[in-house]
């Protein structure tokens, strides 16, 4: 290919046989060959040089033209035939006309339109390509008419008017380069104009605003272009090329000059409709001879939004909050939320259809199933108050969406957290309060979106709503029934109210209820081995497990916290944990059990945080008991062992087990007798009774984990005055000593004096003189501990020698080895001489004895 002017050369190669042989060349023309070079004739600008070392002649032609452009033939003249010719080689010899240069500049990631205009040759086949290439890839339409794609340019063939038109869809740097926009003359023959492209990198540009506009509405549209340039308005048809629009559609207002090189054009869009809604372009146009550029710099996304309707809502600060946005015309269109008072240019949508998906503090889900978007407020705060767009795309540029106003208030009495306990297969009901004219509505929050804590309506055979109170005009309190607890009904519920507009359904939470799973609880006593079972979801089969001492937690680990996973078993010190996946069970075992295992353990499956969902209480008995005995009318101080977190408990009851209410803790005494005091310092709270019975005697437990058991024994108390009862005892004594020593002064009077006084003797009379006295006092008395009494006590002991006259009865008087031991009875026995007066008796006065039991024997 050559261009006009140049001169073009080719070669021809021969064979040895036609080294000696004139070469000659040929040209065809459109209906004959004609011989243009030989040795008998020879063209102008045309010459042969032969080279038959190699075998090769060349031709040269000089200054060539159009109408040199063609196909030229090789051959030799072959001497043995007359007019006998050998055709050895084809050239194809094409001409190309430059009509000129332009330069265009334009920037990286815009767009760039070339218009490379042939009227005389309107028809023609048209083409660029790049010098730098050889333009050995000719880019063309390929069909005329219609905009066709070709690596990453667009081509337009306009037959119309000769125009070629070229869009470059985003400019890069490897774009920059020499190019060549030309069309086809003839078969052999070419013109085309060179483009230099240069590509600049310009932070300012290219420049994205979008704008949006209710229907018949209007729009203006700011750019910016070179003072000298013309200002270029198009919008993007589906194949992204950026064509002119109607003029009537749009006004150019005058451009304000800024600086020196640009000045500032505002464009109009008036009675906007559907079919405005799109991207534009805005740019500068420039002309050279046969050429036009339009360099594109601003992209305008112009959407066109339709508003169905407003609704409002309030909220409480710190609750949550569900949105649900019907769009049953869009089911499976692309839908969002957004703040107008960030011009929604944040616009939260799931991105994933048929999936929960976390978006700053909101999380989406879009079931294309029923054409909803549920949007969920996490945590409710004031800075979520405001004017939301919840909207569907109808298409690329077009929406529709409802306005929803939302109020966030500041309430004392909500959110309101409740813990509750269930055990296993029982019921549990929850009380809420909600409007009067609303729907109670009763989710749980999702385990296996623990961070996302999305509250998921459950299944209405498990739930029973139960006919709610009107405590006040604008409220009434609703009770929710949860049937035949499981393992599964575990974790997180809240309740609140539901209300619904035209395609909008609002749920606005506001008490958090944590239902918490008990097993009974495992008794043992210290030094043995205790089993702590732990039942699990099947769908947490796979999940790491754990048993902690209290709450487990990833932050906070307690020396008895193990975790274990999948069909394995772990072991730390004194615990074990197993878990059979076949069973849904893990168990802890405990061994050489001590008072600091005592407490509660939670039963947890590690997801994103720990889960914990079951409990229940280790109870340890104490080996040491306690044992006491007191009497009717006594007080007494029981210390016991507790946690600090431990409500204080003190049961009656032959075992422990049997203390237990409703499987979780024991079951305190209810009497007004008992009270109790706290040293929690110390570990120890202490249970004092105070006015004791005899039905108080029995066995006892006290603590909370830590269990001592205690044996109270409450004895009869004496009636009297104990003091009174030991003064009688003492005067019988009296009586007695002087019974005894009257008898045996008797005796030795009558072995030693014979008398007429023995007369008077036997008749029962006795003078003073004749007796001996003997006055036992109290030299040790002792008071009762909390009494005014005092309590004699004495000891008779008879003589050791019967037969010895001498032998004295006496009395001594003792203090209690044992303080704070009563007097419950006195026994008196006398021994009885041999000659002792056989009718002797011992009286008392009723109204001066006060003991229960009094026994006087004569042996």
């Amino acid at each position: 290919m050559e261009n006009i002017g140049e001169t073009a050369s080719f070669s021809c190669e021969y064979s040895q046989n036609h080294i000696n042989d004139p070469k000659i060349i040929f040209k065809e023309e459109k209906d004959s060959i004609e011989m243009i070079y030989s040795k008998w004739k020879k063209k102008e600008r045309l010459s042969i040089s032969d080279d038959k070392h190699k075998n090769i002649f060349s031709v040269r032609m000089t200054a060539v033209t159009p109408d040199d452009g063609g196909v030229y033939l090789c051959g030799v003249w072959v001497y043995s035939y007359p007019y006998s010719y050998s055709i050895i080689n084809t050239v194809h010899l094409h001409i190309t006309s430059k009509v000129g240069v332009s330069r265009v500049s334009s920037s990286s990631g815009g767009r760039l339109m070339i218009k490379c205009e042939h009227p005389q040759y309107k028809t023609n086949p048209k083409y660029i390509c790049k010098e730098s290439d050889g333009c050995s890839e000719r880019k063309n339409p390929g069909v005329q008419g219609e905009w066709m794609e070709n690596g990453d340019v667009s081509l337009y063939d306009d037959t119309r008017a000769g125009v070629l038109m070229v869009f470059f869809r985003e400019l890069k740097a490897a774009d920059e380069g020499t190019y060549r926009c030309g069309v086809k003359v003839s078969d052999y023959t070419e013109s085309f104009t060179e483009i230099q492209l240069s590509i600049r990198h310009d932070a300012k540009y290219p420049k994205n605003v979008t704008e949006s506009v209710y229907p018949g509405g209007e729009v203006n549209i700011i750019c910016r272009i070179p003072n000298e340039h013309k200002v270029h308005f198009c919008k993007e048809d589906d194949n992204h090329i950026c064509q002119s629009i109607s003029s009537s559609k749009v006004t150019e207002m005058s451009g304000s000059s800024e600086r020196n090189e640009e000045r500032v054009v505002t464009v109009s869009i008036s009675n906007v409709s559907v079919r405005d809604a799109g991207v534009y372009w805005c740019g500068a146009e420039t002309r050279d001879t046969d050429l036009t550029f339009i360099s594109l710099n601003t992209q305008i996304q112009l959407h066109l939004i339709t508003k169905v309707g407003v609704s409002r809502v309030n909220g409480s600060s710190g609750g949550r909050l569900m949105i649900k946005c019907e769009h049953p015309q869009y089911k499976t269109n692309p839908k969002y939320i957004c703040k107008e008072s960030d011009g929604c240019s944040e616009r939260k949508n799931p991105g994933v259809q048929g999936e929960w998906m976390e978006n700053g503090d909101v999380s989406l889900y879009d079931d294309t199933r029923a054409g909803v978007l549920m949007v969920f407020f996490r945590e409710l705060k004031a800075a979520d108050e405001g004017t939301y767009r919840c909207g569907v795309k109808v298409s690329d540029y077009t929406e529709s969406f409802n306005e929803i106003q939302l109020s966030v208030r500041d309430d004392e009495k909500y959110p309101k957290s409740v813990t509750e306990s269930a055990h296993i297969g029982k019921e549990v009901n929850f009380t809420c309060q909600i409007l009067e004219k609303h729907k109670v509505q009763f989710c749980k929050e999702d385990d296996n979106h623990t961070y996302n804590h999305i509250c998921q309506s459950i299944s209405s055979s498990k739930v029973t709503e139960m006919s709610g109170s009107s405590e006040r005009n604008e409220e009434r309190v609703v009770t929710v029934s949860i049937s035949n607890v499981s393992v599964r009904d575990a974790g997180v519920y809240w309740c609140g109210a539901e209300t619904r507009d035209t395609h909008l359904t609002f749920i606005s939470l506001n008490t958090q209820i944590q239902l918490n799973l008990i097993m009974p609880p495992v008794v043992r006593h210290e030094g043995e081995s205790a089993e702590i079972i732990c039942p699990y979801d099947s769908i947490y089969k796979s999940k790491p497990k754990s048993l902690c001492k209290g709450k487990c937690s990833i932050r906070d680990r307690n020396p008895l916290s193990e975790t274990v996973r999948e069909e394995k078993e772990t072991k730390t010190g004194r615990l074990t944990l197993n878990d059979d996946i076949t069973a849904g069970v893990f168990t802890g075992s405990i061994t050489g059990l001590t008072a600091e295992d005592a407490g509660k353990y939670w039963c947890a499956v590690t997801l994103e945080t720990e889960l914990n969902y079951l409990y229940t209480h280790l109870i340890v008995i104490m080996n040491e008991e306690l044992n006491l005995t007191k009497y009717e009318g006594d007080d007494v101080s029981i210390q016991c062992k507790h946690h600090d977190e431990d409500q204080k408990r003190f049961c009656k009851a032959h075992e422990a087990s049997m203390c237990v209410k409703d499987g979780v803790s024991l079951e305190t005494i209810r009497d007004d007798r008992i009270s109790f005091s706290d040293e929690a310092s110390t570990g120890v709270f202490t249970v004092n009774i105070t006015d004791l019975r005899e039905e108080d005697s029995g066995i006892y437990w006290c603590g909370a984990h830590i269990i001592t058991k205690v044996n109270l024994e409450v004895n009869k108390s004496v009636t009297g005055r104990i003091t009174i009862s030991c003064v009688s005892v003492t005067l019988l004594l009296m009586g007695a000593s002087v019974l005894l020593l009257y008898k045996l002064g008797y005796i030795k009077t009558r072995d030693q004096h014979t008398s007429p006084d023995r007369t008077g003797m036997s008749g029962g009379e006795a003078s003073h003189a004749a007796c001996d006295y003997e006055n036992i006092k109290d030299a040790r008395s002792r008071s009762i501990p909390d009494t005014e009494e005092t309590a004699l006590y004495s000891t008779v002991t008879h003589p050791t020698d019967v037969s010895d006259p001498n032998d004295m009865l006496y009395s001594t008087v003792q203090l209690p080895t044992n303080p704070s031991d009563g007097l419950l009875y006195a026994s008196v026995h006398f021994q009885k001489h041999e000659q002792s007066i056989s009718d002797a008796k011992v009286t008392f006065n009723n109204e001066d004895v006060y003991c229960n039991y009094t026994t006087v024997s004569l042996n």
